[in-house]
């Protein structure tokens, strides 16, 4: 400790306090990832022949209007399929219980959408991967290809990165039943493919790879659908 001497008549010595010392506290910038929880997907069909599959309106604009289009393919494609469309209970943000427990009892199957904005396509992931590991219904989420990372990322925080889904052009609102029409026979700008032939198998195929896989699949099919284009003149190949 310091010690502070007074003028000489004095020479008695006088302890100086110490200065306070100040303590911080800091939070570390890296943060914790969170824990995920994996889950099951729900057994899929052998085949969607006789069978009732929910086309679930997320009641984000003009989504109805895309899904009145997937009934219409299936009544001339697959005409022993039965079709129905159903609208959430309230908005896309909040759990359906009501409407999953109808499709549970009277459905097989279920496609949900359609995810085309930043909050309506986290909810579209979220209510699919209900659905595939609450309630048992093997379920096919529609996206427009803008938000293919995002439903990637909610799937696998959900626990299920393998959560089928397909996609359709941006956007859906505001278009026309021919233009949605258009959509639905045509195919998936991420992966190349047919998107009903992708909607079909995802229902009826076991989803029995990773994420990580998926996500391989997906880009091997972006891939060769590129090089579809090249070879059609479409696109020019980018040198390196």
């Amino acid at each position: 400790m310091n010690k502070v001497v007074t003028p000489a008549e004095s020479r008695q010595p006088v302890e100086a306090l110490a200065p306070a010392v100040k303590t911080f506290t800091v939070l570390s910038p890296v943060g914790m990832p969170p824990k995920i929880t994996k889950k099951q997907a729900a057994p899929r069909l052998e085949s969607l022949d006789g069978k009732t599959i929910y086309l679930v309106d997320c009641r984000f604009d003009d989504s109805i209007e895309l899904l009145k289009q997937i009934e219409a393919w299936f009544g001339t494609h697959m005409p022993s399929v039965k079709a129905r469309i159903v609208s959430l209970s309230a908005t896309y943000q909040k759990d359906d219980p009501k409407t999953w427990e109808e499709i549970k009892a009277n459905g097989d199957a279920a496609i949900i959408g359609v995810g085309h904005c930043s909050n309506c396509a986290p909810a579209v992931t979220t209510h699919a991967v209900t659905l595939e590991t609450k309630y048992g219904v093997p379920t096919v989420a529609l996206h427009t290809d803008k938000f293919d990372k995002v439903a990637a990322s909610v799937a696998k925080m959900a626990g299920l990165p393998e959560a089928p889904r397909a996609f359709v052009p941006q956007p859906v609102m505001g278009k026309t039943a021919a233009e949605l029409a258009a959509y639905v026979n045509g195919n998936d700008p991420i992966t190349g493919r047919p998107v009903m032939q992708e909607v079909v198998q995802a229902l009826t195929m076991a989803a029995a790879f990773s994420g990580k896989q998926l996500d391989r699949q997906t880009s091997d099919r972006a891939a060769d659908a590129r090089a579809r284009r090249c070879d059609a003149g479409g696109d020019k190949p980018r040198a390196g």
